[in-house]
């Protein structure tokens, strides 16, 4: 690679590593919300996961949160995809990803809870759009009261998302080809799922430890 080319921005790898990250944020951001909602259960009790269609629609929910901010954050950010980012760059980022992802999805519990209750039959479907605009009303205040009381497991998730950004920020940037194309998603996959099995159905009281 010319030193003309690697001040352009790379249009083709700067995509990929957004694509990649933003699947890495979506994962992380799932695993960090359920492990938040055990942090809230206090030592003497029983920590139960949320089950059913809530923990589809609410970690949709995270999922959505993720999708709103990594990509622009990703795409800005790391413009120039073909040269890899110093370390401080990536602890930054998974700072910033630590803590508006789970603010993002407490704005949208109320949202995500509408769903759910619809889809078990708790909510009809008349009910819908005045429960809606009830969610959005409320949207700002539950950021705050809903999402952040979970920052702390944001934030365990954000190094998470720091240091595998790291790596496939490496990977994105190698001369090889095929390396620069399959080892993001490889390590996004390969890394990423392990972590979000693991908060769904980890040992509950070792999760909920990990943000008390």
């Amino acid at each position: 690679m010319s030193r003309l080319e690697t001040l352009q921005p790379d249009a083709t790898r700067r995509r990929r590593l957004t694509a990649a990250i933003s699947l890495l944020g979506v994962l992380l951001s799932i695993a960090a919300f359920h492990v938040a909602v055990l942090g809230r259960f206090e030592y003497f009790e029983d920590a139960v996961r949320i089950e059913g269609w809530g923990a589809v629609f609410f970690s949709v929910g995270a999922a959505v949160s993720a999708l709103i901010v990594v990509p622009i954050a990703v795409f800005h950010v790391r413009d120039m995809a073909q040269i890899p980012a110093k370390p401080i760059t990536w602890l930054f980022m998974g700072f910033a990803f630590g803590v508006a992802t789970p603010i993002l999805t407490g704005g949208l519990t109320r949202i995500s809870g509408v769903f759910a209750g619809l889809a078990e039959g708790v909510y009809g479907v008349g009910s819908l759009p005045s429960l809606l605009l009830d969610a959005v009303i409320i949207f700002p205040y539950d950021m705050f009261i809903q999402g952040a009381p979970n920052v702390y497991a944001g934030l365990l998730s954000g190094g998470f998302f720091a240091i595998i950004g790291f790596l496939m920020d490496r990977l994105n940037a190698m001369k090889s080809e095929s390396v620069s194309m399959w080892g993001p998603w490889i390590v996004a996959v390969g890394l990423g799922i392990p972590i979000m099995v693991f908060a769904l159905t980890g040992p509950t009281e070792f999760l909920r430890d990990l943000v008390r």
